[in-house]
């Protein structure tokens, strides 16, 4: 590879130019014919601003033309397939050989002339100029080095073409024959390479560019380049330089401003074959060439220095044919005639056919319908047919098209069931022209060594003539006929593509061609390989056309025949008149003196100027960027092309003429995007300059308004994206520290109450507990809530489920029942939870109080008074009770199922079994003999018996103690620290209980047991009801209803990152239950649907890009998070787990036990703060969203999810309440509504056979199934976009609520991998063919119904052999796996386009029923995912996908993707694979794979990078790689749009 290989591609601006007219990539040439006429400005549609994935094509395919070499270069070339080899090696196969060390005498005379002024080489074709280029060229870098030696600033030296296959072949010879770095630049792409920054590096690193003029031009423009900066320009083609073309505009604009202005001005090499290319006096011509490009003509006088130099002219000779009859109507033509002759896109094919008669034959006549009819071009035509029928100015019956439509069709019918017999060498079938052509190649034409070139004048002769060659009937043995055409264009003519030219040039010069028929791009600048027979079968119109047809005939002995109707004088002597021209031109050139002819020429290049002096100019002062009338053009059309824009959708600007008298005067008009909408310019005397003179206004507008920079490109652009992102942008990275609620609103509600609600809390398994216990019951000022019921989990791995069961009644309480209550509740906390608390029962905000019945009693059947199932008589004796009781001289029975507290250590609490008679305190306590948290520390030094077991005292106070040895000893069971029961445990906890104790210290609580063994799972219970108070407060301040479990789970964030699913979680907050992952993959579905429909029911005028717009303002995560904020909803997320110092009632005075010092410290727990990431409150709108769509989804009602919605976007385009205000807010269109035509009503009928749907409105089904590129786009039926943007969006839903609930345990990674599957275009277009939509779509996109057609075949190929499979294991063909359309070839889009568009009219034709879409999806698609588990290698286990996986949601790349391409080497070495995958990060290949399929060459490249990555961290990678991308931008990312796993 050069070092002038990554050159080639510039930027938009350049492009501009270099996308239309002659310099499309795509072809040779614009046209097959020269023209005199003024060329075409570029329009706004032609600047394309290009895609990230257009750049990475481009880059890819530069690489890909790398890594061929490199397999080529083992693999000998014969064993290359033509089709296989890129168009650079095919060029370079054809343009290596290395001619600058040989040149010839007149070729080094020329040289010697150039280096000396500014000359014109006029040379036959054939006779080297690009060799005289290249010494001039040679010469010029050693003395630009010289000259960069002696510190002068750097130049360069422009090798201009006028066509882009020029640029390759051009590039090629030059880079053979130089010494030095040769750059290309054809402007295929835009991006960053059109900056000044980029032109000075360049500048100083290059010698050579080769280039398309535009490309020059428009860097002199935008002053990236100035004249001063060449040294040489070289024009090939030359005589091109006329008028406006680009070759006149450079030397106009800039050269003669720069020789005004005493500039250095660079040498100028002009090439040609002629400089007379119209019928014109040749010598008036040839002074204008001279004067345009100050230069002077400079040829071989005489011509015989070209058989010195061993070139041969060819023998010319004629080919007489007899006068061709009269042109006639053969029986087809009549018959297609009296069909379709009155559909003027038939007007050309009826016209060439009649003329044809006469011409080329009967037989021809007819075949060309054969060959222009078929099924793809009938399509085209129908498609062509309705939009010049929507046109039109009358408008007509819509019905009227229809049967226009049909006739195409037909036609296509008539033309293919039309019977043609092979054609005979006769009069009736062939015309005598093509019989003296056939007889002239049989005579003169020797297939073994011989290479003919046919020019004719019209792309379906050339087709015709090869066509007819190959029939075996012709009897023409040994000819291979092949074709030389311009390209394709929008008139519907064929034609080929650059590649398919440079192949059909390579097959010509290798043998396996030996007889093309070309057009008039075969005639000039690229190069034909040596042939020795030429015939003109229709004759030259001008002289560079004889001279250059007969250029091509170049080997010994050749021969040039011109083709003439006998006793046509006038074709006789248009031969002569060229041949005279040609020799006047000569005797031009030797009779003027060379010392005269560019001062005395009267078309000098002021004369060129002073036609455009009334054309005004702008110079930008800082850097020099001109303005002119026509760069304008140019200029203008850019920077509408930078104008955000539908990303299908092609912005120009509009220019509307007016005339003024005698001049005219236009006005330019951009699109409403636009910050200037428009400029009217001064009145001209052509619409060419009126054109230009408003676009020039328009320019001076935006350069005055900041729009335009210095170098006159656009600076709109950059500000909206900016300002876009900026207003969308969030990050999982951004965090913020928040108030966080601790308790709930209830709380607050204090002071001494006169009622009381009841609330009882119980057990579903009680037993769990391992002893006997009843339920309590927590009473409040104000009623609680209905809260989920949640589970605890005990030893052994039991769980018992605990139930807040609210009455529905309060109870009427006194003072005197208040101090009961009051004196419970602190009893609780003081003797189990070691706090004792002042008692002031107007603060508390709640208290506890024992119930008579078990647990399995029916609470929530209590209507009654609630009163009578609280323990009374407990609480009472509990108040008269001593502090502790007294068990000294009570009966054994006394010290059973007690409750044992220590007051020196809040750890150690006892449940008393009996006494033991048989020990005394100072026996030895069991060695395993629970401890407390202090005891271990206090018991360190002393014995090891019952007494000091028993105390846990330090040694200090221990010692003033005396061990009283009468004590009795009670065996007991230790009651473990362990609080958080919300929690499952991770290893088990069965651990020794068993223990001795005499009550020296310790105290008997008054508490009944079995109250104490409920008591116990009070901080779990408090803190789960909190919890859910808190959440439900929330809910309300939103006025959603949300069930309890749902709303608890849609606001828990159970570590620091929560809502990075791929990634290890941090800080995990255990038992908090489930956390918000899943509902919010849920209510983000909902809310895209939602918004969507919102969007769609509202703004009807609207296009599928600016609806994404304004979706994306309303769902993104920056505007939920900003709503969430104003809502106050991060106070309410719970992200912190159980915390057994906090769920204590606040507000009360601690007399005794451990301060709740965590309240003003660590992490912010319990003083009111919580850190959030933005994006986990944004996660947690869509979660509030699926929670609320959840709960009423048994009553199918969304109206809560609706307005959970409406909520949190905020929005002015969402305000809806109720689903009805959905189709409320739909208007239905006129053409929705319009009276249906026969084949709509049809469509309609026959969808409904396929799927079981009738449509009320068959229009809108036809809209579904209108393609973008289809004619009536802007007229009566809309194309299916906005309903395809509709339809995806309830797609999504559908599928996302089937795999919710199908599979209620997945996490949200594997549900996201599987929708995947799901909503893939592979599985989409399998399912469109499944139901025949296809055969309904409507499109005019080239190309696309033979990939529909290939896709068809293959998607029935793999169902079949699914089928197969099944039935040979006995299964029957009904059991084939669903999965089958994995392995099949990736679907065009338009096909997965229309399924979604279908189900967008589905659900607007019923007038918004959901369940029309859900039966559409039960019905068509979910019977291919019963089991989503054989998509498992669809999803995250495929290399792909998992490279996939990790590089969006490890890495938080957006901008990679996989790209291959078909590289077939026949012959080649096993592992040399016929397709080479390239795995593209930040716009370079990083790795690369080969293999036999493009599957496995994916799988082959996503391992080998997969090896690297592994071992890599997230910082190396974005490092290394350049990567800035953000989350956001990676998880907006489709995996879909980067790569497939098939």
């Amino acid at each position: 590879m050069s070092s002038g290989d990554d050159f080639e591609n510039l930027a938009h601006g350049a492009s501009l130019v270099a996308l239309r007219g002659s310099e499309q990539p795509a072809s040779i040439s614009g046209s097959d014919s020269e023209s005199d006429s003024e060329p075409i400005p570029p329009t706004a549609g032609e600047a394309l601003q290009p895609t990230r994935k257009v750049i990475d094509n481009l880059q890819f395919s530069q690489f890909l033309r790398d890594h061929q070499e490199k397999i080529y270069s083992s693999v000998p070339s014969s064993s290359i397939r033509d089709q296989d080899k890129s168009m650079n090696f095919l060029v370079r196969e054809a343009e290596s050989e290395r001619i600058i060390t040989s040149p010839r005498e007149y070729q080094t005379e020329l040289f010697e002339k150039a280096k000396e002024q500014n000359i014109i080489a006029v040379l036959d074709t054939g006779t080297g100029k690009t060799l005289i280029a290249a010494l001039l060229l040679r010469h010029t870098i050693d003395q630009e080095l010289e000259d960069r030696d002696a510190g002068k600033p750097p130049r360069m030296s422009f090798f201009l073409v006028d066509k882009v296959a020029l640029v390759f072949q051009q590039y090629e010879v030059l880079k053979a024959n130089l010494d030095h770095p040769v750059q290309r630049c054809y402007g295929d792409i835009g991006g960053s390479t059109l900056t000044h920054d980029f032109w000075k590096e360049k500048r100083e690193q290059s010698m050579v560019v080769v280039c398309t003029a535009e490309i020059l031009l428009s860097c002199l423009h935008h002053s990236f380049v100035k004249m001063d900066q060449i040294n040489l320009l070289i024009f090939d083609e030359a005589h091109h330089a006329k008028k406006n073309h680009p070759y006149a505009r450079v030397i106009k604009d800039f050269y003669a401003s720069s020789k005004n202005e005493g500039q250095r001005l660079p040498r100028i090499l002009g090439m040609t074959a002629s400089p007379v290319d119209a019928k014109s006096d040749v010598t008036i011509g040839a002074s204008q060439l001279e004067g345009i490009l100050n230069s002077t003509i400079a040829t071989v006088e005489d011509i015989s220095v070209y058989e010195k130099s061993s070139i041969s002219r060819p023998v010319e000779d004629f080919i007489e044919f007899n006068l061709p009859p009269d042109p006639f109507e053969t029986p087809l033509w009549q018959k297609l005639h009296q069909l379709v002759g009155h559909n003027d896109v038939f007007r050309r094919l009826f016209t060439y056919s009649r003329g044809t008669t006469a011409q080329l034959g009967r037989w021809c006549a007819d075949r060309v319908w054969k060959l222009c009819l078929t099924d793809l071009e009938a399509q085209k035509m129908e498609a062509r047919t309705e939009r010049n029928f929507m046109s039109g100015k009358v408008q007509l019956p819509v019905a009227a098209l229809d049967a226009e439509r049909l006739a195409v069709r037909e036609a296509y019918e008539i033309v293919a069931n039309h019977p043609l017999a092979n054609p005979e060498r006769n009069p009736f079938d062939l015309s005598n022209k093509v019989e003296a052509l056939l007889g002239a190649l049989q005579k003169h034409l020797d297939p073994t060594q011989d290479k003919c070139i046919i020019f004719v004048q019209q792309r379906l002769t050339a087709m015709l003539l090869a066509d007819l060659l190959k029939q075996p009937s012709i009897n023409m043995p040994g000819i291979k006929a092949g074709v030389l055409l311009g390209a394709s264009n929008d008139s519907g003519d064929m034609g080929m593509t650059l590649r398919d030219q440079f192949v059909t040039l390579h097959q010509f010069r290798n043998g396996d061609v030996n007889c093309v028929f070309s057009t008039s791009v075969g005639e000039e600048g690229i190069d034909v390989p040596n042939c020795n027979i030429v015939i003109r079968f229709d004759p030259c119109e001008t002289m560079i056309q004889y001279i250059q047809s007969r250029g091509r005939a170049r080997r010994k002995d050749s021969k040039f025949f011109h083709m003439v109707e006998f006793t046509n004088h006038s074709q006789l002597q248009t031969v002569f008149d060229n041949e005279d021209s040609e020799s006047r031109l000569r005797q031009f050139y030797s009779t003027l003196e060379e010392s005269k002819r560019v001062a005395s020429n009267d078309f000098d290049l002021d004369y060129h100027m002073s036609k455009e002096m009334s054309h005004r100019t702008y110079v930008v002062p800082s850097t020099g960027a001109k303005l002119t009338y026509k760069s304008s053009l140019t200029i203008l059309a850019n920077f509408v092309s930078t104008l955000p824009r539908p990303l299908d959708t092609i912005y120009t600007a509009d220019f509307i003429m007016r005339n003024v008298g005698r001049e005219f005067e236009c006005e330019v008009l951009l699109p409403d995007t636009s910050p200037i909408r428009g400029a009217i310019g001064r009145r001209a005397t052509s619409k060419q300059v009126a054109k230009g003179s408003a676009a020039f206004e328009l320019c001076l507008q935006l350069k005055k308004k900041k729009f335009l920079d210095d170098y006159l490109q656009s600076t709109f652009t950059k500000k909206l994206p900016s300002m876009r992102n900026a207003h969308l942008a969030i990050s999982s990275k951004k965090r913020a520290e928040y108030p966080m609620r601790t308790k709930p609103d209830i709380w607050d509600n204090r002071g001494m109450p006169e009622k009381m609600f009841v609330t009882v809390f119980k057990m579903s398994s009680p037993e769990v507990l391992d002893r006997s216990s009843r339920p309590l019951a927590i009473l409040t000022r104000q009623p609680l809530p209905q809260v989920a019921k949640f589970p605890l989990f005990f030893s052994r791995q039991r769980i018992s489920d605990v139930e807040c069961i609210p009455l529905h009644y309060a109870i009427e309480t006194t003072p005197e029942d208040i101090e009961l209550v009051n004196h419970f509740t602190l009893r609780v906390f003081d003797d189990i939870f070691s706090k004792e608390y002042r008692s002031e029962p107007e603060k508390m905000p709640y208290f506890l109080v024992p119930l008579k019945n078990a647990h399995d009693f029916n609470y929530g059947g209590v209507t009654g008074d609630a009163r009578a199932l609280i323990d009374w008589d407990c609480l009472t004796t509990l108040q008269n009770a001593a502090r502790c009781l007294d068990w000294q001289n009570k009966p054994d029975e006394f010290l059973k199922e007690r409750f044992v507290v220590d007051p020196h250590d809040g750890s150690r609490k006892f449940y008393t079994v009996c006494r033991r008679h048989d020990l005394k305190p100072t026996d030895p306590e069991p060695p395993d003999a629970p401890k407390g948290q202090s005891g271990r520390k206090a018991m360190r030094n002393a014995p090891k018996d019952i007494w000091n077991y028993s105390i846990s005292l330090w040694s200090k106070a221990r010692s003033k103690l005396v061990v009283r040895h009468d004590l009795p000893v009670v065996e007991a069971e230790y009651i473990p620290l362990r609080r958080n029961l919300l929690d499952e445990l991770d290893k088990s906890d069965i651990v020794e209980r068993r223990c001795f104790l005499v009550f020296e210290t310790l105290k008997l609580s008054a508490l009944p047991v079995d109250i104490v063994a409920m008591a116990y799972n009070l901080p779990a219970i408090i803190y789960r009801l909190e919890t859910s108070l808190i959440v439900l407060d929330a809910c309300r301040s939103l006025s959603l209803d949300i069930r309890p479990d749902l709303a608890v789970e849609a606001m828990t964030k159970d570590s620091d990152n929560t809502e990075e699913h791929s990634e290890e979680q941090v800080n995990i907050q255990r038992g908090m239950g489930n956390n918000y992952e899943r509902l919010e993959f849920l209510g983000d579905s909902f809310l895209k649907m939602s918004t969507t429909i919102a969007l769609f029911s509202q703004i009807p005028d609207s296009n599928e890009f600016q609806y994404h717009v304004d979706r994306m303002l309303l769902i993104c995560n920056k505007n939920l998070f900003n709503n969430a904020l104003e809502l106050k909803l991060e106070e309410s997320i719970r992200s912190k787990g159980f915390n057994r110092r906090i769920w204590y009632p606040d507000g009360l005075e601690l007399l005794r036990g451990k301060q709740n010092t965590s309240i003003l410290g660590r992490k912010g727990v319990g003083r009111g703060l919580h850190t959030l990431a933005d994006k986990s409150i944004a996660d947690v709108c869509e979660a509030l969203i699926g929670a609320s769509y959840l709960s009423t989804y048994e009553q199918g009602n969304l109206d809560m999810a609706i307005q959970a919605v409406t909520k949190f976007v905020n929005h002015k385009n969402h305000k809806m309440m109720t689903y009805g205000d959905f189709y409320a807010a739909y208007q239905v269109p006129d053409w929705q509504s319009a009276e249906p035509t026969a084949v709509q009503r049809e469509v309609a009928r026959q969808v409904k056979n396929k799927v079981g749907y009738e449509f009320a409105y068959p229009r809108l089904l036809r809209s579904a199934f209108m393609h973008p590129s289809y004619g009536t786009i802007y007229e009566r039926i809309p194309n299916y976009q906005r309903l395809e943007f509709l339809g995806d969006a309830l797609l999504d839903m559908v599928c996302v609520d089937f795999l919710f609930h199908r599979y209620p345990s997945a996490d949200p990674q594997w549900l996201t991998e599987h929708k995947m599957a799901m909503v893939s275009n592979q599985f989409l277009g399998c399912l469109c063919v499944s139901l025949g939509f296809q055969t309904h779509m409507l499109s005019m996109t080239g190309g696309l119904q033979k990939e529909i057609a290939e896709y068809v075949s293959a998607i029935k190929k793999a169902r079949r052999a699914a089928e197969e499979e099944a039935e040979s294991a006995n299964l029957g063909r009904a059991a084939y796996a669903r999965n089958f359309w994995v392995e099949a070839p990736k679907p065009p889009k338009a096909l997965p386009d229309i399924v979604e568009s279908y189900i967008g009219a589905l659900f607007v034709d019923s007038q918004y029923d959901y369940s029309q879409v859900q039966r559409f999806f039960d019905t068509y698609m979910r019977p291919y995912f019963e089991d989503m588990h054989i998509y498992d290698t669809f999803a995250n286990r495929h290399p792909v996908t998992f490279l996939a996986n990790m590089l969006q949601l490890h890495f938080h790349c957006a901008h990679w993707r996989l790209l291959i391409q078909e590289i077939s080497v026949e012959d080649a070495p096993i592992d040399q694979g016929q397709v080479l995958c390239g795995v593209m990060i930040h716009g370079e290949v990083r790795e690369h794979a080969t293999a036999a399929s493009g599957r496995y060459a994916k799988i082959a490249a996503a391992k080998k990078i997969m090896n690297t990555l592994q071992a890599m961290s997230v910082e190396e990678y974005k490092r290394r790689f350049g990567c800035q991308c953000s989350p956001e931008e990676a998880e907006a990312s489709d995996l879909l749009t980067h790569t497939t796993a098939v």
